[in-house]
């Protein structure tokens, strides 16, 4: 219980990052996805259960504020948060260079799923301009901001830990 209000803070805190803070930015056109930093940070450090969750309600939040179908974000983050999460096993997350690549990768499979979901489906096949003007700027941005927010979330994570075991042998 205590794990989940915690990840509820930062769900919230991520999602108020992305889309007050760095979508009012006037200076860069694009925005980058901090919700799926977070869904796959704590994937990949905490492993496939968490990141589905983490993934299921950063993808229905952002589905309730904007998105006219419910539940299309939430599929694709919880996917997302569930492979992540297999990986986190079979790597060692201490370094950056791991989670840059599969923030990457993530984006990558995002922004697949938007296109194929919200644009073949309206009859729409410009990909090479999607990729260009939208993919390629948010992927540059959120591999920066990777590198700057998942050692934050590494230590958001061992003080959770730190919090959820001290509070358990006080009372045991």
């Amino acid at each position: 219980m205590k794990r989940a209000c915690a990840y509820l803070i930062l769900i919230l805190a991520a999602f108020f990052l992305q889309n007050n803070i760095f979508a009012a930015s006037p200076l860069i056109l694009t925005i980058p996805n901090i919700m799926l930093i977070l869904v796959f940070s704590f994937g990949f450090i905490r492993g496939s259960f968490d990141g589905m969750c983490i993934g299921f309600a950063c993808g229905l939040l952002l589905d309730l504020f904007f998105s006219e179908t419910i539940g299309f974000s939430a599929l694709i983050y919880t996917l997302l948060g569930y492979g992540i999460g297999v990986l986190g096993q079979l790597y060692y997350t201490d370094f950056v260079d791991m989670p840059l690549l599969l923030c990457l990768i993530s984006d990558l499979f995002y922004h697949i799923g938007i296109f194929i979901f919200a644009f073949v489906i309206n009859g729409q096949f410009d990909f090479g301009t999607y990729f260009v003007n939208i993919i390629i700027p948010e992927l540059l941005y959120t591999a920066l901001m990777t590198l700057l927010l998942y050692p934050v979330f590494r230590k958001a994570d061992a003080l959770i830990e730190k919090w959820e075991t001290r509070r358990t042998r006080s009372f045991v």
